[in-house]
């Protein structure tokens, strides 16, 4: 990797001719908190969180990047020209030593479809192995959630594993897919 473990980045500003990626400002709160607190949206994700951890999680994106295992980083999602966030785009350094890292995003529902996680996973995906050096990423999902799964096959990553009731979600047993991409392949 060419950022050493534990150290800070300050997070880039990232683009497409559609949307941009930025770090968060407490004033995102109310945007990001309408896609979190979605029930719905939230459905095979996790349970929607309460304000207090919505904020915990605002907070967390308006600071710079720390590279130590399990820690979330990322961007949020805007479409060019307007400053209203629209989703946001992670990444967890899973290990250091092998630089593999697990990403995600997560988005509104009045943006799904329209191609925005796939740009923005672009952007990031590309901003990972080129600038930070990492060897390989992965992406996880519940298998019900076929936009999330197909966004990562378009990216290519390849399909790794398939858990059958592998954690808990709420009071339900969800399975979960597993992909990689390694840089060679991007």
């Amino acid at each position: 990797m060419k950022v050493e473990q534990d150290s800070e980045l300050q997070a880039p500003a990232l683009k497409t001719d559609n949307i941009y990626l930025r770090v968060a400002k407490l004033s995102d709160f109310p945007a990001i908190k309408s896609y979190r607190q979605n029930v719905e949206n939230c459905r095979y994700i996790r349970p929607a969180e309460n304000d207090k951890k919505t904020m915990e999680i605002v907070e967390n994106l308006t600071k710079p990047w720390k590279f130590e295992q399990g820690m979330w980083n990322g961007l949020v999602i805007c479409l060019t020209g307007e400053d209203t966030v629209i989703g946001e785009i992670v990444f967890n350094i899973e290990n250091c030593e092998d630089q593999r890292a697990e990403i995600g995003c997560r988005i509104s529902e009045t943006v799904a479809g329209r191609g925005v996680c796939t740009q923005a996973a672009k952007l990031l995906i590309d901003y990972l192995f080129t600038e930070i050096g990492l060897y390989k990423l992965v992406a996880k999902c519940d298998p019900r959630k076929t936009a999330s799964y197909r966004v990562m096959e378009k990216l290519g990553f390849k399909r790794e594993a398939f858990f059958k009731g592998h954690y808990l979600m709420g009071d339900e047993w969800t399975d979960q897919y597993d992909y990689g991409l390694l840089a060679s392949q991007w």
